[in-house]
């Protein structure tokens, strides 16, 4: 009996983790987002995000130039997975602003966030469907 309450008392526990663990992920997308597009606009260079790179779960940014140089490469928990309505990459452009408007994707079994690029300011935000 005692097993049983401590499984089902378990259950929200591991949905409360993932929540949190999807929070600070999104978070930490959202600063690198931030310093990529700052870094755009101090060393006047374009900067390319992408998501999902090759297939792998990883998004990486770097300078969109011929000498390409990693800013930044994170990984994205194995539980997000790719989603084919995703864009391809994104890139900010030496003012700040982005160069089209796109949607990234992150799918998982329970609900899919999308990032959300806006033309004009460079702006973006995060939503759940």
């Amino acid at each position: 009996m005692f097993m049983v309450c401590l499984a089902a008392a378990l259950i929200p526990l591991r949905t409360t983790v993932s929540a949190v663990n999807d929070r600070q992920f999104f978070q930490q997308v959202e600063r690198d987002l931030f310093a990529a597009q700052a870094y755009a606009i101090a060393k006047n260079k374009n900067i390319a995000v992408d998501f999902f790179e090759n297939g792998t779960n990883y998004y990486h940014i770097y300078t969109y130039d011929s000498a390409r140089k990693t800013i930044e490469k994170r990984e994205i928990p194995s539980r997000f997975k790719w989603d084919a309505r995703t864009a391809g990459t994104i890139v900010f452009l030496r003012k700040g602003t982005v160069s089209r408007t796109g949607s990234i994707f992150f799918a998982t079994q329970e609900k899919t966030t999308r990032l959300i690029f806006l033309i004009g300011r460079g702006r973006f935000y995060f939503t759940s469907e």
